[in-house]
């Protein structure tokens, strides 16, 4: 079996990097599963690009880097580095996440998603700074 790791890279390099749409629809197959988006599944690429489009509307110069990786069969874990610009001041954006995902014959079946959403709705001042902290000590976000 090919490594898997390529083809990840692949995609965080074309989809998000490049913001290169049509890499979605040649790497996601049509009823492929991504979790970890919001309550629900994105089925397929047309669930995905709505998703990848808001994403970009926020966020300029993104850039995904894998810093881990594990393979087994046909599954790959890896931890991940989000750095990018925020679309409306240019201020500096870093996230970290973390992805399993099921690749076969090189492209994606499924992926669950697992993004530090908080720290990012922070950095782009969506929610106030320490909203993670204020909320573990009960307090309510203002």
């Amino acid at each position: 079996m090919p490594p898997l790791r390529p083809v990840l890279e692949t995609w965080f390099r074309r989809v998000w990097n490049e913001e290169d749409t049509q890499a979605i629809d040649e790497l996601f197959i049509p009823d492929g599963l991504a979790q970890g988006f919001g309550p629900t599944a994105l089925v397929g690429p047309e669930q995905f690009k709505p998703f990848h489009q808001a994403v970009c509307a926020l966020l300029s110069d993104i850039d995904i880097t894998i810093e881990k990786s594990g393979e087994s069969d046909d599954w790959i874990s890896v931890v991940c580095t989000l750095r990018a610009n925020s679309e409306k001041t240019g201020k500096a954006i870093t996230i970290t996440g973390s992805v399993f995902a099921r690749i076969v014959d090189g492209v994606l079946r499924e992926a669950y998603n697992h993004w530090d959403s908080m720290s990012l709705y922070e950095q782009l001042a969506l929610l106030p700074l320490h909203a993670f902290m204020t909320g573990l000590q009960g307090k309510r976000i203002a």
